[in-house]
């Protein structure tokens, strides 16, 4: 650790200099110093002592426990410094190390150097080697005579290695062994040897001051300026004191000016002799020139300097007479017992400076028992006689030597002299020994104890008072002439002993060992004030202690103090302050050692370039050009900017600047030793920088924390000074680094959103710029010198706002799929024609995220990259490139001038060269005169927090917030505020994949015209593009203008089931365009560089105006079904503008039931051809004829024979109906239309969806059963067709809607309208017979001019409930009717349900019962005979009319499904007239399957099983339906509850009585009328 010059032990160090001799290298010389400083205290006890008589003042036998502190040092002090000696005997070197390297030696770099020197060196002989050494020793003599008032000049000759042709070294040389060779006790060792010399040569030194009369008194107003740069004290002048060491003998000759006052002036009178050598043996070397004789070796030996002798006058006083004489001295009165005499007021004061000057020698031999008894007597004297300045030192001595004796643990008594007095000490007479005489030193005051900690204790109550009364006796010496101690002494008296007093505070209050280890050994003491309930109750306090370091400060004019002194004295008030937890005061004292280091340096600036000829500006090149490779910015560890960037982060620190610790030197430094050139090249920032996610966000919150700390304008003010400082020095790294901070303080620390969060600069504009030129001029000057890697830390770390990867083409985006979805695929292409809904995977749009995070292997990708510019000028950026980890990925490096306050987008190119997972982490960017860095990407808005709660307060407040738990009894914890959350782009890298292109179609410009209905077809050409990777995976999908449509419509909630249905239909059945495949079993290949023609098919649809042919291609590599996860497609599109123009449009639709007499009419007319009665009949018709109100048309009849011929001979014509379609030719050409109409199955009882579409639409082949009506339409007409339609049975016609579209994944479509259950029933119902009838009927037209074909849409067909009644089978059919007896002829039936009977006789009513339905009901049968076209109340007055052998109301047996039943009843008529019988069935009860029994099978809803509309049940695994409860809740929440059923005859049996009377007659007649 480097020895603190203001340490409150600093007056008890040795100062040592260490000068480089010879050649040596400078890294060489540093690891020299540095095997010495570990060894700078030494112990007395392993000193040796000298043994000759005259050596032994000092010996170190006398106080073996003392130790002697060395200071090493490889400069000189300043000058002011040097001047205060020896009233400060400290500040001044007292003995000189010559360094030297012994691996120079025989090099011949030092041969014949001074060759001219000396006649004695031309013919010398010996080895190189000895030649070199010898050539030391003459420079050793330079060194003697630069330096000497130093008491030992020693050759330190390092790695020395005894050999053969090694010289043997003198005895002012020690030999330091290599490090390899050296023990643990090797420099211990070489510290006592020069140990030992210093203490011999105290002695003479004490000798010598002992026989001055006195010593001057330091003065603010002397001057100091000599040629050697030592002061006036220890220059040669008359009057002054020359000390040389006695290891040199005299010089023969020479001037008495180079002789001690002590030495006499005559020559030795025997030959001069080195210590330790024979008498009369020659040296191994001459002795050096301008040596000197031995110091007298006796007190009688020296000339007095106070009796007025012929040996004083002649060497004291002829000396004196050509030198100016002192002011001092001129003061001194004459009077006395002789001419020249002093008085003893004066002889006293002498006494005692010359006293405490010699204390101060015992103090730096580690004598400190006998340097306070020098010092106590000193004291006394002074005090006696008003020496005001010279009390005060020893007074400051007696506390540094008892603060000496306390650190190695020995017990002391505190002399009375340092306590205060109470009354004033009165003068004594000139005869009168002092009270406090040595004698008297040993019986001063007794203390209670004698423990030493009782000791320390009254020690360390007695410091501040005895502080005190030392400042008095200072300020009081300043009242006379000549005695006013300069003010650098008293400042740094001030901050010494402050820092003595700081130690004693954070010890709390007590002055133990780890205050004295701080006080000696600059060690850092165990700070115990946290453990103290309260600091202000600890002795003495913080504001004592400030109160009395801030009467340090030096004033601000009238000083005198130098740069350096006055640097000196504020870092040690800093110093102190900062011991103390006073930071923000310790801020503005650094902010005035920075106001007063700016001028300093640059006026150092101005001349030293004035001094080399040179501009200031260009002076700094010079400087650094120098020789050896070695300039001034080659800048190492120790060296002074290195220290100047710390203090200036400390200010920072103290003021909240952000990031004020960027840029301090990393824990780990580079070595220093190593040649400048290397340094140099290897120097690239001093901070270790951290650019990872974690670390950048850290210091984010660090940051934000610091910039709600303090005031912003403060702390650009103290940025501004650390720039102005730092380009006083020069330093460029410091001018770039407070720059930067300076920007990155005021720029806010923020990411700015679209809201909430706004960038607000606290520079002007100007200002602003002027920085960023600061930058780049400076970053340029340092170029120019050499410097490299000088660049600055940029100051947003959200440069980087977001990353996105560009939105592809469309026909190059590649879009992901799951293995299912190429599995649906297929059943697309193999299943088209028997599923009625498959959906397409491939025609979802796809995710635009998904899509933009995916990339090809090989193939360049655009990126945009968001950077932001908070500031108003321009940023530089040279390169910008992204960071990446995963596959292997290179980006492209671009440049692009960010412009001022402005979010800007960049583009830039990547291309990742290997399939696999990518991610994007953040770019490197490179700003112009900045550091290449890693910026995070930072995309979401971010500002700094404000803590709400006050929790920390003073500095504490600038650290960042740690985890602390919520509550006392609650484990959780609160984070602390959340800093910028990194993004991270995660990208996805595909292998290799074609390119396809639509290189050419069959269609003129894409476009083509069609007809509603029709189906026309056109070609596209593909080629690959790849010239290595083929196309073995080809999917189309098609949209067009109807499907968006389709779509929307379907999304409204508001539509009923049955249009949902109808436009799930009209979307997944009738699908606009569709690939006709000419080889099922052959999947397409397009091999690189080839061509592959398509076929497409278009379909006439109503709204049909845009389509779209969308190809998904890919390179699988493997088969389908080995695809093992996901896969990756390409889509080109072929868009195609269609033109529809409409062809057949259906206008109306009705339906008529048949009558029942049309079929018997046919039917009778038959029989009676048989039976050879055709003539009669066809006679009878003609005459019907002419009694018909209305005759029909010849095409009319043409009609009904074509319909009798269809229904057949066996066919009841009430199981028909007929279906009246009204059609209109829009078309401007005749079209002929045809339409058909077939025969249900026979099986067919049940509900099935409809089947999509063939595949040749218009070209099916007419079935030989269906019935076919055809017609020639002219434009603009409308024609009516007429087609007998098979009635049909409905299973179950209330079954639920069902829907096609399979994403729905719902079971039941029930309207979104609250609507009643009748009409939810009768909207089922007439869904289910409308799909019943589409089944049957179909249309097609053709243009015979050109050929065209298409087909009729049909299903406009609408049905209200008068048509469902004509078309519907009802699910119990009831027939009543007359049965005729084959015993008599009585019975006679004119009609489906027409009979004539006689009256009074008895016939049979039979009611025929046929359950259609899937399960058994309980009938109940009633009859309601009335009499026909009567009134109500007459017709059911049958009382004397109609007879009925049992009950007209009565149950049935139950009726099981399917069964037909009988039920007879006789019955009379018994009177003449029309008679018509009107029966129902009525439900008993609602039937109920028993437990176990299965339902039916057709029960589930028509047949839809699977499908949606199942209303019974459900079966599993072959076992028996569970019950669909679901279902069958569904239904009675909407169609209501179940309830008993109703059955009406659709027709009533009508029966004519006659009487037999005239039978003949009037069969006759009622044949004429039937």
């Amino acid at each position: 650790m480097v020895p603190d010059p203001l340490s409150p032990i600093a007056p008890a160090r040795v100062r040592v200099l260490l000068l480089p001799l010879g050649r040596i290298k400078r890294s060489r010389f540093f690891d020299f110093t540095e095997r010495l400083k570990p060894e700078n205290v030494v112990h007395l006890g392993d000193v040796s002592f000298d043994a000759r008589p005259n050596r032994t003042i000092f010996s170190p036998l006398a106080f073996p426990a003392g130790r002697i502190i060395y200071d090493l040092s490889t400069s000189l002090p300043p000058q002011s410094q040097l001047a205060l000696s020896p009233f400060e005997l400290f500040r001044e070197p007292l003995m000189v190390l010559a360094i030297a390297d012994s691996t120079e030696l025989g090099r011949g770099c030092n041969t014949g150097a001074n060759s001219g020197n000396g006649d004695g060196e031309r013919g010398e002989d010996g080895t190189p080697e000895e030649k070199d050494f010898r050539h030391l020793l003459r420079e050793m003599e330079d060194v003697r005579e630069q330096f000497p008032k130093a008491l030992v000049h020693q050759i330190l000759l390092f790695d020395y290695m005894q050999g053969r042709s090694s010289p043997v070294l003198p005895n002012d040389a020690i030999a330091v062994p290599p490090l390899e060779q050296s023990k643990t006790t090797t420099m211990k060792t070489v510290m006592c040897d020069l140990s030992s010399l210093l203490l011999a040569e105290m002695t003479s030194f004490a000798k010598s001051l002992r026989a001055l009369y006195t010593i001057e008194s330091p003065s603010s107003s002397q001057s100091v300026i000599t040629t050697n740069g030592w002061s006036s004290w220890a220059s040669d002048s008359p009057g002054s004191l020359s000390r040389r060491n006695s290891q040199i003998l005299p010089q023969a000759q020479g001037g008495r000016g180079h002789h001690r006052m002590s030495m006499p002036v005559h020559l030795p009178s025997s030959p001069p002799t080195y210590p330790g050598s024979a008498p009369g043996s020659q040296p191994a070397f001459p002795p050096p020139s301008g040596t000197r004789g031995p110091p007298p070796t006796s007190f009688d030996q020296m000339p007095s300097a106070i009796s007025g002798g012929p040996l004083a006058s002649g060497v004291t006083r002829s000396s004196a007479a050509s030198a100016q004489r002192d002011l001092t001295l001129e003061r001194i009165s004459d009077q006395g017992f002789g001419p020249g005499s002093l008085s003893e007021r004066a002889r006293n004061k002498g006494k005692a400076r010359v006293g405490v000057v010699v204390g101060s020698l015992y103090l730096h031999a580690g004598r400190w028992v006998d340097a306070v008894r020098e010092f106590v007597e000193s004291a006394t004297i002074a005090r006696a006689n008003s020496d005001h300045l010279w009390h005060a030192k020893a007074l400051e001595n007696i506390l540094v030597s008892l603060l000496m004796l306390a650190w190695v643990g020995m017990d002391f008594q505190i002399p009375q002299v340092c306590y205060p007095v109470t009354e004033k000490v009165t003068s004594k007479s000139a005869q009168q020994t002092p009270s406090s005489s040595a004698t008297d030193v040993q019986s001063t005051r007794t203390m209670a104890s004698a423990n030493r900690f009782v000791s320390l204790q009254n020690l360390a109550s007695l410091i501040p008072d005895l502080l005190n009364i030392i400042l008095n006796l200072y300020n009081r010496a300043a009242n006379f002439a000549g005695e006013s101690l300069p003010q650098l002494p008293y400042s740094e008296t001030i901050v010494r002993f402050s820092k003595l007093m700081a130690a004693v505070h954070l010890s709390n209050g007590k002055l133990d060992d780890d205050a004295l280890a701080f006080v000696a050994l600059n060690a850092h003491p165990l700070n115990r004030s946290k453990l103290t309930p309260s600091r202000v109750l600890i002795s003495p306090t913080r504001i004592e202690i400030t109160a009395l370091l801030f009467r340090a400060l030096p004033p601000s004019t009238g000083s005198n103090l130098t740069i350096v002194d006055h640097t000196l004295i504020l870092s040690g008030i800093c110093s102190v302050l900062s011991s103390l937890g006073f930071h923000r005061k310790k801020a503005l004292v650094m902010g005035e050692l920075i106001n007063v280091l700016i001028p300093g340096l640059v006026q150092a600036r101005k001349i030293g370039a004035a001094e080399m000829g040179m501009h200031p500006a260009a002076g700094l090149a010079a400087w650094n050009a120098g020789s050896a490779g070695t300039g001034v910015l080659d800048l190492g560890e120790g060296d002074e900017s290195c220290g100047v960037r710390e203090l200036l982060g400390v200010l920072g620190d103290a003021y909240g600047v952000a990031g004020s610790t960027l840029g301090r030197p990393s824990p780990t430094r580079r070595n220093t030793h190593q040649p400048s050139e290397v340094i140099q090249d290897s120097r690239v920032i001093e901070a270790n920088y951290d650019d990872s996610d974690e670390a950048v966000v850290s210091r984010t919150l660090e940051y934000g924390t610091l910039r709600a700390f303090g005031n912003l304008y403060l702390k650009m003010v103290a940025l501004r000074s650390c720039i102005n400082l730092c380009e006083a020095l020069p330093d460029f790294q410091g001018i770039i680094r407070f720059t930067a901070e300076l920007l990155r303080t005021a720029g806010g620390g923020v990411a700015p959103g679209p809201s909430g969060i706004q960038a607000i600069t606290g520079l002007s504009k100007e200002e602003q710029v002027r920085l960023a030129t600061n930058i780049s001029r400076t970053v340029s000057a340092a170029a120019k010198f050499g410097l490299k890697d000088i660049d600055a830390e940029y100051w947003d770390d959200f440069l980087v706002r977001g990353v996105e990867v560009a939105e592809h083409p469309s026909w190059k985006a590649p879009v992901p799929h799951a293995k299912s979805e190429l599995v649906v695929a297929g059943a697309i292409v193999e299943k088209a024609e028997k599923s009625p809904f498959i959906y397409n995977p491939f025609l979802k749009k796809p995710n635009a995220a998904t899509v933009e995070r995916l990339l090809i292997t090989g193939e360049s990708a655009e990126f945009q990259v968001v950077l932001q510019n908070l500031f108003d000028f321009d940023v530089l950026i040279e390169r910008i490139s992204l960071e990446s980890d995963g596959v292997k990925f290179e980006s492209d490096a671009v440049s692009v001038i960010l412009g001022p306050y402005r979010t800007q987008v960049v583009s830039m190119e990547g291309t990742a060269w290997a399939a696999g997972p990518l991610r994007v982490t953040g770019c490197v960017v490179k700003v112009r005169d900045c550091r290449e860095r890693r910026f995070p990407i930072f995309k979401a808005p971010w500002s700094a927090e404000r803590d709400v709660k006050i929790k920390r307060i003073g500095l504490a407040a600038a650290k960042p917030p740690t985890e602390r738990p919520i509550s006392t009894t609650s484990k959780l914890k609160d984070p602390g505020p959340l800093g910028p959350k990194p993004t991270i782009l995660e990208l996805t890298v595909t292998k290799e994949q074609p390119v396809v292109v639509v290189e050419s179609t069959s269609l003129s410009q894409s476009a083509m015209m069609i007809l509603e209905g029709q189906t026309s077809s056109f070609t596209i050409t593909l080629r690959n593009l790849s010239s290595s990777t083929p196309v073995d995976l080809l999917l189309f999908s098609f949209q067009d203008s109807t499907t968006t449509q389709l779509q929307a419509a379907m999304s409204n909630k508001d539509i009923s089931p049955a249009e949902l249905y109808e436009l799930e239909l009209l979307f997944s059945h009738k699908q606009a365009l569709r690939w006709r495949r000419k080889e099922q079993d052959v999947e397409p290949v397009i091999l690189p560089n080839q061509t592959v023609t398509f076929e497409i098919e278009v379909l006439g649809k109503p709204g049909l105006t845009s389509a779209t042919v969308q190809v998904d291609y890919a390179h699988l590599g493997v088969p389908r079904r080995e695809v093992m996860d996901r896969f990756y497609t390409r889509q080109v599109v072929l868009p195609v503008t269609v033109t529809v123009n409409a062809s057949v449009e259906l206008v109306r639709v009705d339906i008529l039931p048949f009558a029942g007499d049309f079929g018997w009419v046919k039917q009778g007319q038959r029989d009676n051809a048989d039976a050879g009665g055709m003539g009669r009949i066809i006679e009878g018709n003609r005459h019907s004829t002419r009694d018909t109100k209305t005759r029909l048309k010849e095409q009319e009849e043409k009609t009904i024979e074509t319909l009798r011929q269809r229904l057949g001979r066996t066919t009841d014509a009430r199981d028909y109906c007929l279906l009246l379609l009204d059609v209109r030719n829009s078309w401007p050409q005749p079209l002929e239309i045809e339409l058909q109409v077939r025969e249900p199955a026979p099986t067919s009882t049940s509900l099935t969806l409809p089947q999509p579409p063939s595949k040749n639409g218009v070209g099916e082949t007419i079935r030989e059963d269906a019935y076919t009506a055809t017609d020639c339409l002219q434009p603009g007409h409308t024609s009516r067709l007429v087609l007998p339609l098979h009635r049909v049975f409905l299973q179950n016609p209330h079954a639920a809607i069902p829907t096609l579209n399979p994403a729905n994944q719902r079971q039941f479509v029930v309207s979104a309208s609250k609507v009643s259950p009748d009409l939810e029933r009768a909207s089922r119902e007439s869904f289910w017979c409308r799909e019943a009838i589409l089944k049957l009927i179909r249309g097609f037209w053709e243009e015979g001019q050109t050929g065209r074909r298409g087909s009729i849409e049909l299903r406009g067909v609408r049905l209200n409930p008068r048509m469902v009644d004509a078309v519907r089978v009802e699910d119990v059919s009831i027939e009543v009717f007359i049965r005729e007896s084959p015993e008599s002829a009585s019975v006679r039936q004119l009609g489906p349900s027409r009979f004539q009977v006689y009256t009074d006789e008895l016939v049979t009513l039979a009611t025929r019962i046929h359950n259609r339905t899937t399960q058994p009901i309980y009938p109940l049968l009633r009859l309601q005979p009335s009499l026909r076209n009567q009134p109500h109340n007459i017709a059911l007055d049958l009382s004397k009319r109609f007879a009925h052998n049992g009950l007209l109301q009565r149950p049935l047996p139950l009726l099981q499904a399917g069964e037909v039943a009988e039920d007879e009843m006789g019955i009379c008529m018994l009177c003449r007239g029309e008679f018509e019988i009107g029966v129902s069935i009525e439900e008993i009860r609602i039937w109920e399957p028993a437990g176990g029994e299965n339902r039916s099978e057709g029960g589930d809803a028509g047949g839809l099983r699977g499908r949606g509309g199942g209303v019974t049940g459900v079966v599993q695994g072959g076992g028996r339906a569970r019950a669909d409860t679901s279902a069958l809740f569904m239904d009675s929440s909407v169609l209501g509850e179940k309830q008993r059923r109703i059955w009406t005859g659709r027709e009533n049996c009508v029966v004519i009585v006659k009487d037999r009377v005239g039978d003949r007659d009037d069969s006759s007649d009622d044949d004429d009328d039937d």
